[in-house]
């Protein structure tokens, strides 16, 4: 998987949590999310697989009962972020 085809999965599923929100999370997400977090690892993108874990455990939490929406969307929107920023730079990190 390239950077971008990572950058191109994850926009999806920004996409799709952007419009159904936090109310109701398909296991199906989780799981590739986690998929997406070993690969944004493999791609030497650790803060990429940092913010990816992050959202995939506050979504967890949201599902738990343990946070609300509000905290997924937070995580979402930095995630977002980081892969346009790096899309515009064309920079990858290596931390």
């Amino acid at each position: 998987m390239t950077v971008e085809d990572l950058k191109t999965e994850l926009e999806k599923i920004i996409s799709d949590l952007s419009v159904s929100g936090f109310g109701s999370i398909d296991s199906a997400i989780m799981e590739k999310l986690n998929k997406l977090a070993a690969e944004a690892g493999e791609l030497n993108l650790n803060e990429g697989k940092h913010l990816i874990n992050n959202l995939s455990g506050a979504m967890k939490a949201i599902q738990e009962g343990k946070s609300k929406a509000e905290s997924g969307s937070v995580r979402l929107t930095a995630l977002d972020f980081y892969f346009q920023k790096i899309s515009d730079s064309g920079i990858i990190e290596d931390v």
